[in-house]
């Protein structure tokens, strides 16, 4: 009876792990679709020289690049926070399926992917810092 309980709080705990990750998944793809479509308004800015407003559209990229690093380190902070839970819910369990995924994975050293994917919005980042250092010293006139 006890276990039977203990295994439903198990499978509804994890569901709640996969819901995170399903949700920065979705926030990745939505400030991907941001950040892109910022880029392509950017270009046509210049082509008419709309000058601020090319500023203004450069220096928002940076502001939600930099809220979507926050966000990424959030949900990366919320999961392992569940795994560590659902570690310990194992400890009770007669298999450990994420702790020996988890050593596994370790053994293979590999690259978390909270790591890899806080990369993407730093990339933009730097972009967006290029485009208004060459903006504001006048290096091109086309940019």
């Amino acid at each position: 009876m006890e276990s039977d309980r203990l295994m439903e709080q198990y499978k509804l705990y994890v569901n709640t792990a996969e819901k995170v990750s399903e949700k920065r998944q979705n926030t990745n793809t939505y400030f991907l679709s941001l950040n892109s479509f910022l880029f392509l308004f950017s270009g046509y800015l210049t082509t008419i020289k709309f000058d601020i407003w090319h500023m203004l559209v450069m220096m928002a990229g940076v502001i939600i690049s930099i809220f979507w690093l926050v966000i990424l380190k959030s949900y990366g902070s919320i999961n392992s926070a569940k795994y560590d839970v659902i570690q310990k819910m194992e400890k009770k369990l007669p298999v450990k399926l994420f702790e020996d995924e988890w050593v596994l994975m370790n053994k293979k050293k590999y690259h978390k992917l909270g790591g890899v994917e806080q990369g993407v919005p730093i990339v933009f980042m730097v972009l967006y810092f290029i485009l208004i250092t060459i903006r504001f010293l006048g290096i091109l006139e086309i940019i």
